[in-house]
């Protein structure tokens, strides 16, 4: 038990915000790409240009020129949010950090890129986007959000996830069905189904999708919303059927 509670422990370690974005990306990187924050802030030329590539380097005053006025009300330091990489087949590596700084009505996110090789890499792009909130909570989940159909739509996950769970349960009540262990994993899963973005309203068709108990909520990173989805219990569907007409063709029968 202690093994198992180990491993589960180390799976969420590796799976947290932090380990991914050190996973991707070396300290060094880390170090460069928030002092880069800094030093945009300050307005600090000379020491950008440095390190970026020639095409960044005339672009530098004009951009430092526009943005200052965006960063200058933004207090405290940056802070790493999230890191993507793209790596071309035969070209050099892409990675886009997005860090995040700021306090009461003034709010700013940075966007630092860097390209190369693994073992050189230079400033390649910068974007700055002020906020006059938190933006790591805007898409925050909030139950109330969407209305009657928000209500509409967790009812419906509930229900799936119950059909999954009690089709479950009326497998292993009686020996009744062969093979339960493949009937069992069935019941489990939902496919297909209907999607929905907590933060906007919109909805799709899920034509594609497999979901554990029937349901999932997914966000894709601090500034992602939540996505709410339910798959059609199929499966789980065929065994409460088979369970309720068994049950009253056993009550029907003469004693």
């Amino acid at each position: 038990m202690k093994k198992l509670f180990a491993i589960i422990c180390l799976c969420l370690a590796a799976c947290s915000q932090q380990g991914w974005i050190d996973r991707l990306s070396t300290q060094e990187e880390q170090a460069f790409v928030l002092d880069t924050a800094e030093r945009l802030r300050a307005g600090q030329i000379d020491q950008l240009a440095q390190g970026a590539e020639p095409e960044l380097q005339r672009q530098l005053p004009i951009y430092i020129k526009r943005v200052m006025p965006m960063l200058a009300p933004v207090r405290g330091t940056f802070g790493l949010q999230t890191v993507n990489v793209f790596t071309p087949n035969g070209g050099p590596t892409t990675k886009t950090f997005t860090l995040q700084g700021g306090s009461n009505n003034h709010w700013a996110i940075v966007r630092v890129v860097l390209r190369g090789s693994s073992n050189s890499m230079q400033l390649a792009g910068l974007n700055v986007t002020p906020f006059r909130s938190d933006p790591s909570k805007l898409d925050e989940f909030e139950i109330r959000k969407r209305g009657f159909m928000g209500y509409l739509w967790l009812a419906a996950m509930l229900a799936s996830v119950s059909m999954c769970l009690w089709a479950t349960v009326l497998i292993w009540r009686r020996r009744w069905l062969r093979r339960r262990w493949l009937w069992t994993l069935g019941s489990l899963l939902g496919f297909a189904g209907f999607g929905l973005n907590w933060s906007t309203g919109a909805w799709a068709i899920l034509f594609v999708n497999i979901s554990f108990l029937g349901a999932q909520a997914t966000k894709m990173g601090p500034y992602a919303p939540w996505i709410l989805s339910f798959g059609i219990p199929v499966v789980a569907l065929i065994v409460i059927v088979r369970w309720y007409r068994r049950d009253h063709e056993a009550d029907a029968s003469p004693s």
